[in-house]
């Protein structure tokens, strides 16, 4: 959330946009990986004051050349911060030989060996499903909009859910009737709460154990079929808690979901993925602080995403539990 109340700011872009070619990549990722990449990533990183071995965060701001020299480093979130930042960056980049400078100066080789553990690709024919979450409020019968006193923390979260292509096949009947219940894979259905019914409006959150599922009651339902779509129904419930007695767990989300799930019978294709989950959220994780005291609305929204689309590509921040995203109602 950090990163985008600072890259928001229309002088940083417009000062990254001229002067710089922007990169994002996932540090949890970056440290470990065991190719050019990763080693790239460390080089330029130990120039900077989070250095050395181990797997320890060197999370940050780095502007670097494009062999591998670091112009400055900065951890910080405020607008004006960063642009100070970018500016020095600049200044250092000027004072390097123009020779050097020179496009085509410095050759990038291609990247041969990827450690695929820490490289996380999109399963064949998967789904992209974006999510995004927030903090919420009542007016009446009605939710809005949430507020906190945590900098930034009204605003919506994002990252995406991952639906493997046996999975989203399994949600489609072959032949639909009316009031027709589907089997959701329990897998699809514990990865969905575990690593996405979470709060991280204000950072990385703890996703939820599999012990911490302590209800999964939700039903897909034929709703309207004609030759050219068929149109389910989703609705239910789910309760996580931290502890085996939710009224005093100190973490928890007891929420209700609705959507609706549409397919092509005849491409055999999902045309539309709209689930929205809106309950109780209480509780804040190690790096999450700054949460409501209590009980508060939140709600998350699930909707397609677009494949062609480099951003909607990015990996789901649960893929790295590994064998437990995708097994979700096995492991752990």
């Amino acid at each position: 959330m950090g990163r985008e109340l600072t890259f928001a700011d229309a002088k940083i872009i417009e000062i990254v946009k001229e002067h710089f070619i922007p990169v994002a990549a996932d540090d949890w990722f970056q440290r470990r990986r065991q190719d050019a990449e990763g080693e790239f990533f460390r080089m330029v990183a130990d120039q900077g004051p989070r250095n050395g071995q181990g797997g320890s965060t060197r999370q940050g701001i780095y502007a670097f050349t494009a062999d591998g020299k670091l112009l400055q480093y900065r951890n910080h979130q405020d607008p004006g911060v960063m642009r100070g930042f970018l500016l020095t960056a600049l200044k250092a980049w000027e004072q390097i030989p123009a020779a050097q400078r020179a496009k085509g100066a410095i050759e990038v080789p291609d990247l041969n060996k990827l450690d695929a553990r820490y490289a996380p690709a999109l399963p064949k024919d998967a789904l992209i499903v974006n999510v995004y979450a927030r903090i919420l409020d009542r007016t009446g019968d009605f939710f809005c909009h949430g507020k906190c006193d945590f900098p930034g923390g009204q605003r919506a979260s994002h990252d995406h859910l991952w639906i493997c292509a046996d999975e989203w096949r399994a949600l489609l009947a072959k032949e639909a009737k009316k009031d027709q219940e589907i089997a959701i894979p329990p897998k699809l259905m514990y990865r969905l709460a575990r690593f996405h019914l979470v709060d991280n409006t204000r950072g990385e959150p703890p996703m939820w154990a599999r012990k911490d599922v302590q209800i999964v009651q939700v039903k897909l339902v034929v709703e309207k079929v004609t030759a050219a779509e068929v149109q389910l129904k989703l609705a239910g419930s789910v309760l996580l808690a931290s502890d085996a007695d939710p009224k005093g767990a100190k973490r928890g989300f007891d929420v209700s979901l609705d959507g609706q799930i549409h397919y092509e019978p005849a491409k055999g294709k999902v045309t539309k993925f709209n689930v929205v989950a809106v309950g109780e959220h209480w509780g804040s994780g190690r790096y999450t602080g700054g949460a409501r005291p209590g009980r508060n609305p939140f709600g998350v929204a699930f909707e397609l995403a677009d494949p062609s689309r480099d951003a909607d590509r990015v990996p789901p921040q649960g893929i790295r539990e590994g064998r437990g995203y995708y097994d979700a109602d096995r492991f752990r």
